[in-house]
């Protein structure tokens, strides 16, 4: 469907797509589509990589697009604010990480903002982040660079700073064993990577 939804957006005249994708991105699923049309449109060389995004200057219309859908992936999303972080839906989280392809800084935002009212930001990685990714990693590069996008990387750091500077346990005999991976993989990636903010 996505490269579906690609090759129809790229037929259409440049000035109809950001109307078009607002329109898709009316509903949750349909937010999820845009985004995911829009960064498959944007992406360079048709990588598939979830944040790498083309480096030359991007056309007027993406601009547009990238900001209506940004809006309304933003009214999808705003009700989980006012839930536990453990109770976002499998859309809201999609919805998350599909927004960092539009409006990353407002994703930032928005984020960050959860963790100063409700939200942990520990809690909010155990959500976002399958514990079922054997053999891979919990945290790779590409997990790190999205996570970048998404919370950046300076913020989470900060934020987990305390739980980070705790020596590691070891997580086979942690009671919960995700999110010590997940503490244990940014322990190794924190100072090793350049992050955007």
């Amino acid at each position: 469907m996505d490269f579906l939804a690609k090759d129809l957006l790229t037929d259409l005249a440049e000035p109809d797509r950001p109307a078009i994708l607002k329109t898709m991105a009316e509903t949750p699923d349909g937010a999820v589509l845009a985004a995911r049309t829009l960064q498959r449109v944007t992406s360079r060389n048709g990588s598939d990589a979830p944040d790498h995004t083309q480096a030359a200057a991007a056309p007027d219309w993406i601009g547009g697009a990238r900001s209506r859908i940004s809006r309304e992936i933003a009214r999808h999303i705003a009700p989980a604010a006012s839930r536990p972080v453990d109770e976002l839906t499998e859309l809201e989280i999609t919805l998350l990480w599909a927004w960092r392809h539009t409006a990353s800084e407002a994703t930032r935002v928005w984020i960050n903002q959860q963790f100063d009212e409700t939200w942990t930001p520990l809690d909010l990685l155990a959500v976002l982040l399958p514990p079922d990714r054997a053999p891979f990693p919990v945290i790779d590069n590409d997990t790190l660079q999205s996570l970048d996008a998404l919370i950046g990387l300076e913020a989470l750091y900060s934020r987990l700073g305390p739980l980070l500077d705790t020596p590691a346990a070891d997580p086979d005999s942690s009671p919960d064993e995700h999110r010590a991976r997940i503490l244990q993989a940014l322990r190794e990636h924190r100072g090793n990577t350049p992050s955007n903010g």
